[in-house]
């Protein structure tokens, strides 16, 4: 298992922190060779991916990403292509949660939800399957919500809506890449303990576990999905939230 991704590249957005972090750590503990942590917040991407170096002999990028920005997402792939061999792995996790009331709901804060919740994971997923199709295998797994399933409380209607469109993308995707070696699947988190919920009024309450997750609760269903002990799952959103939700 420590070397099951020796070999393998990847990139992971929204990577400095949190779960995007978290899977980037997982997956190099187990043998990536390399890893892009791509950010907004680009210092501490840079922190994180020297941290992460360090810490498990895994080559690691600090890069900046505004996954609200085209142009952004291009750049960010044009390094990607000049830096590493391939690309074998994206996790589409940079994401933001609002908690606007549906009143305060207008076109600018939900078309800003929208870019880059799903559009800029769109956009990543266009320019990641290039190197994925000339190679013939792929793994992309998208970060969506317990909130696709059951819609958002405490979150905003458009965070609940970014994620469920995300959900039924990963299933197109799923449908016509498999014809590529590319497996396309997302994970589903509860309330995960990040900089992101911290200051949230979120409980334990309704979990059946009794506690909320935290980030390597996520990171090692995501490692899962990108190993080979998953390819014959494409298409499927995977529910890791203690049993708040079962399907």
């Amino acid at each position: 298992m420590e070397k099951e991704f020796e070999g393998k590249y990847a990139l992971v957005t929204g990577g400095a922190g949190g779960i995007g972090f978290a899977a980037a750590r997982e997956l190099a503990r187990r043998g990536l060779s390399g890893v892009i942590l791509a950010d907004m917040n680009a210092e501490a991407a840079e922190k994180s991916a020297a941290e992460l170096e360090a810490a498990t002999g895994c080559k690691c990028w600090g890069r900046y990403v505004d996954v609200s920005s085209p142009e952004s997402i291009e750049e960010l792939f044009a390094f990607a292509a000049a830096t590493m061999p391939g690309l074998h792995i994206l996790v589409n996790c940079a994401g933001v949660c609002p908690v606007t009331p549906v009143e305060e709901l207008d076109a600018a804060k939900w078309d800003w939800c929208m870019n880059i919740n799903l559009r800029g994971a769109h956009l990543c997923v266009r320019e990641a399957i290039k190197p994925m199709k000339a190679q013939h295998w792929g793994r992309i797994i998208n970060i969506a919500s317990l909130a696709a399933r059951i819609g958002g409380i405490a979150s905003s209607v458009s965070y609940a809506a970014s994620k469920g469109g995300l959900l039924a993308a990963t299933k197109s995707y799923a449908k016509v890449l498999a014809k590529d070696g590319i497996n396309v699947n997302a994970v589903c988190p509860g309330v995960v303990r990040t900089a992101m919920t911290a200051n949230t009024a979120y409980t334990c309450d309704g979990i059946p576990m009794g506690r909320l997750g935290e980030t390597d609760d996520i990171a090692g269903v995501i490692a899962f999905l990108a190993s080979e002990d998953s390819r014959y799952i494409t298409g499927c959103g995977i529910d890791v939230n203690g049993g708040q939700y079962m399907s």
